[in-house]
């Protein structure tokens, strides 16, 4: 009866076998479930698994919210690897202080992720990060003409200003895209401090990290060319 009692304590082995691009769970012994009813049977357990918190902004998916984004792979790297993970729904919870109470952080569901691959995680918007951009200035030379006296080309600058707030108890990073309104441009005045890549030909991509409470503003000009004046560009 001992026997039997510590069998039913342990959880059950689950078998995962990989059958073409599917995957086969085994579970031993026997299970009942009522009719129109679910059980849920606990897979793998992993622990201290590394993620990276990444705070993005980009009007052109998400408009003027910051939403958060947790990255993870599935990989021995960060204590996973030997299954693929079958989508689901997560919850996320944060041990607050000495007493490791729990904060809840947010919930998604996510697909399935195969072994080896990256997954990232939507959380959705938050309001203890922040990111307000501005246009500062706003002119318009190198004009061209043709023969008959028309503008054919010319040239517009736009200076923004960036402004970022890490408004939680612990260091954030932060990735902001912005949109460019032509494919011929040249961008100037990003201070050193501030990683940037062009990610497209009409996009261009910042990164940075904040301190807990801190703020960080800077500025950068846009120069798109228009017309005759792309064309010369591009020679």
């Amino acid at each position: 009866m001992q026997a039997e009692s510590l069998a039913m304590a342990r959880p059950k082995e689950i078998v995962k076998e990989g059958i073409s691009e599917y995957f086969l769970y085994s579970i031993e012994g026997t299970e009942t479930i009522r009719n129109g009813w679910s059980k849920r049977l606990p897979s793998f357990e992993a622990q201290s698994i590394p993620v990276v918190n990444m705070y993005k902004y980009d009007e052109q998916r998400f408009g003027t919210e910051v939403i958060r984004f947790l990255s993870l792979a599935n990989d021995e790297e960060h204590h996973l690897g030997q299954t693929p993970i079958p989508g689901g729904e997560i919850t996320l919870f944060r041990a607050l202080g000495d007493a490791a109470a729990l904060s809840f952080e947010g919930q998604t569901r996510f697909k399935y992720i195969p072994v080896g691959e990256e997954a990232e995680l939507n959380l959705g918007a938050v309001s203890n990060v922040m990111i307000d951009p501005s246009l500062m200035d706003f002119s318009t030379d190198a004009y061209l003409f043709d023969n008959t006296g028309n503008i054919s080309g010319w040239d517009e600058s736009r200076t923004f200003r960036i402004k970022a707030v890490n408004a939680r108890a612990v260091p954030v990073k932060i990735e902001i895209t912005r949109h460019i309104s032509s494919q011929s441009w040249e961008i100037e005045g990003i201070p050193d401090h501030i990683t940037h890549e062009k990610v497209d030909m009409d996009t261009v991509r910042f990164y940075l990290d904040l301190e807990p409470g801190q703020e960080s503003t800077f500025d950068y000009t846009v120069t798109t060319h228009h017309g005759q004046r792309a064309h010369q560009a591009r020679q």
